[in-house]
């Protein structure tokens, strides 16, 4: 698959806040020499339900959210010190920055903890406070963490 290609797929769910490069863009970084990879075409829709959670989300908050972190290569997420079992790796994750500092960090945990109450989708959600950012994805079962 292409970066074309990619960016084709993510323009045709229509989200309203992310703008398919800015999704697809993430296969160009690069840490530790090592630069990832978009995902493998067997990958591509795992990551719709998490987009349309975080587009929501977005939606909902009335602030901008930046993403860090989605698809990510096995080597790549090894050069980032991610998790062997990590949701990236499976393109179901995001890892995504609210403007507006720790208040907005607040809003959005609370938000997304209350949409997975709510049964809106099953999955992680994870709360970096020193970093700035919270871990979303649809693994199918919850998993909370707050570091």
């Amino acid at each position: 698959m292409t970066e074309e290609h990619y960016t084709t797929f993510l323009a045709s769910l229509r989200l309203r806040w992310f703008k398919p490069d800015e999704i697809a863009r993430q296969s160009r970084r690069k840490r530790a020499g090592v630069t990832n990879s978009l995902p493998p075409l067997s990958l591509v829709d795992n990551i719709v339900p998490t987009l349309w959670i975080a587009d929501f989300a977005r939606e909902s908050l009335g602030t901008p959210l930046t993403i860090t972190s989605a698809y990510r290569s096995e080597d790549y997420n090894r050069a980032v010190g991610g998790a062997d079992m990590s949701q990236h790796k499976v393109n179901t994750a995001l890892d995504i920055i609210p403007s507006g500092g720790p208040a907005a960090l607040d809003r959005l945990w609370a938000l997304l903890l209350a949409m997975r109450k709510a049964k809106t989708f099953a999955g992680g959600l994870g709360i970096y406070r020193s970093s700035g950012f919270i871990h979303l994805d649809t693994r199918g079962h919850n998993a909370t963490w707050d570091q």
